[in-house]
């Protein structure tokens, strides 16, 4: 009896086991993927602090450069992509504090246009474009977190809705006021909230001019 009892505790013990080196191996290779996708770099040249690559999150280091390099006077995102909407205004903010000027070299995508209305002046080189993104999720991957219950770190799935929904809410409303306090236009903020929601939306230089979202 007593031997059974310790078999199948051991057994038990083995599960854990595996089941903990399993998380660890996942946790492992998510670290190395995620560094995979940080592939900003910043380069300084005269007096331009450039930015380029894709998951621009390092603002400490933007930080750190702006301090130390006092005639920096403009950020360039030289094809930037991707990155976390947080990340993206917490960069817009140092970039309004330092009172410096921004400009687009080929392309803006996604988040990056939160770092970008930081500028006082903001311009954009000829044949460059920005692209604002609000996609939802699609029904394949809502069916993917019900299925492997991915939604249980937050609870139940009708309290991860409740936080999806809070979250939406909240990234629209600070998209709206950024846009608004850096003097864009009202109709063209809504415009680009309802055409960004379907698929990527990258509207045309005159846009950008007539919205003040280059200003020059």
């Amino acid at each position: 009896m007593e031997c059974g009892i310790l078999e199948e505790r051991n057994y038990s013990m083995q599960i854990l086991l595996h089941n903990k080196l399993k998380y660890i191996f996942i946790l492992i290779i998510t670290y190395f993927l995620s560094l995979s996708l940080v592939a900003e770099e910043f380069a300084i040249e005269n007096n331009d602090l450039i930015i380029s690559g894709g998951q621009v999150e390092d603002t400490e280091q933007i930080l750190f450069l702006l301090e130390n390099n006092e005639n920096i006077n403009r950020v360039v995102f030289n094809g930037v992509y991707q990155g976390r909407q947080t990340d993206g205004l917490e960069i817009s903010d140092l970039i309004i504090d330092f009172e410096l000027d921004t400009h687009i070299i080929d392309y803006c995508w996604g988040n990056c246009i939160f770092m970008f209305m930081g500028g006082q002046k903001r311009t954009m080189a000829k044949g460059s474009e920005i692209a604002i993104s609000m996609e939802g999720y699609d029904p394949e991957f809502i069916e993917e977190i019900i299925e492997s219950k991915d939604y249980e770190v937050v609870g139940s799935l009708a309290e991860y809705i409740v936080w999806v929904d809070d979250i939406a809410r909240i990234e629209i409303i600070e998209y709206f006021t950024l846009l608004l306090e850096q003097g864009v236009q009202p109709a063209f903020i809504i415009e680009s909230i309802e055409k960004a929601s379907k698929e990527d939306w990258i509207p045309r230089r005159k846009q950008l001019l007539e919205a003040n979202i280059l200003t020059e």
